[in-house]
């Protein structure tokens, strides 16, 4: 008799003080991650944010300790499959398809910091940017001519101006008898299924695991037959291949980057050629005579776009002439 009060004692203290042994809860960050958001970023343990429609505000009282924190990003790393230690710092991934994940190693930061963004697959139609002012009716007729009449296509903005957003919704005035390669870092960018689609992704060197950059993804896409090449979005030395790309038969191309406006994007573009070893007459006539046209969107806070510009190559120089303005 005894003896079984004395058990049922220790069953309640691990019970209550190790639940854990009885039933498995829920990931923290999986749980998070179920919320309607556009990106949440955890700085360390104590302190964790969302960014939705509300905007950005501190979410409180999400792990109850550091402890709990370093457990529940193990078991999160061990869920997705990842690794992340002094000798690999950074780590970028994707996650069923939805969302885009960034982790960094406190030995480069004062904390584990984790940031995701989730991707919203939800194809909109005409009628939906319109009615929510992204673009005008003139505006959407001419970015489905430049599509239509094969024209390069950059879309620039900041993060979370709808970039990728605009891409998947013009991709829709594509004539299905092309040829698609997508590339991207992680997958956001989905083409409807009647259409021949060869995705590419990136991938990053690891002990024995070759890297793989944009640009070797690049120089493979010529390699499969495109018709037309659509990066994910331009950050480095790929710009070279995609603009030899385009420069050779692969027009009306469409690629995203980071820009306050259509001339700043051009100027980083340029910069990225020069580092590239790429001289500065030729610079000029690649981004002259590849680019077509530039969308700029607004700022996350004013998602539409703010202008529709051409590109040019005149008198050894690019020129950007606006064809849409501001409205």
């Amino acid at each position: 008799m005894y003896h079984g009060i004395m058990e049922n004692n220790y069953i309640d203290l691990i019970k209550k003080y190790s639940p854990e042994s009885f039933y498995k809860t829920e990931n923290k960050i999986l749980s998070l991650m179920k919320r309607e958001f556009y990106e949440i970023m955890i700085n360390r343990w104590d302190t964790v944010y969302i960014e939705d429609k509300k905007g950005m505000r501190g979410l409180p009282n999400i792990f109850q300790s550091k402890k709990e924190y370093l457990k529940e990003l193990n078991d999160f790393l061990s869920i997705t499959n990842q690794r992340i230690s002094i000798d690999k710092p950074i780590i970028n991934f994707d996650y069923m398809s939805k969302y885009r994940i960034n982790m960094i190693h406190p030995s480069i930061s004062t904390h584990y910091v984790i940031t995701i963004r989730k991707s919203h697959n939800i194809v909109f139609d005409e009628n939906y940017f319109l009615s929510v002012g992204f673009f005008t009716v003139a505006q959407f007729n001419f970015l489905k001519h430049i599509v239509q009449s094969k024209k390069t296509l950059f879309i620039s903005g900041g993060t979370s101006t709808g970039k990728t957003t605009l891409l998947k919704f013009l991709l829709h005035y594509i004539d299905k008898d092309e040829r698609l390669v997508v590339i991207e870092d992680t997958k956001e960018i989905v083409v409807p299924s009647e259409y021949n689609v060869v995705y590419l992704r990136t991938q990053e060197g690891e002990l024995s695991v070759k890297e793989v950059s944009s640009s070797d993804l690049v120089k493979t896409s010529l390699r499969v037959r495109p018709d037309r090449i659509l990066m994910g979005e331009i950050r480095r030395d790929e710009v070279v291949d995609f603009l030899h790309a385009i420069n050779t038969g692969h027009s009306g191309s469409i690629s995203t980057g980071h820009g306050n406006s259509a001339i700043d994007m051009i100027s980083r573009l340029e910069i990225l050629l020069i580092e590239a070893g790429i001289p500065y007459e030729a610079t000029a006539r690649y981004l002259g005579r590849g680019i077509d046209y530039i969308v700029q969107l607004g700022d996350k806070t004013n998602r539409r776009v703010h202008s529709i510009s051409e590109v040019r190559y005149e008198k050894g120089k690019v020129v950007v002439r606006d064809v849409f303005k501001k409205y």
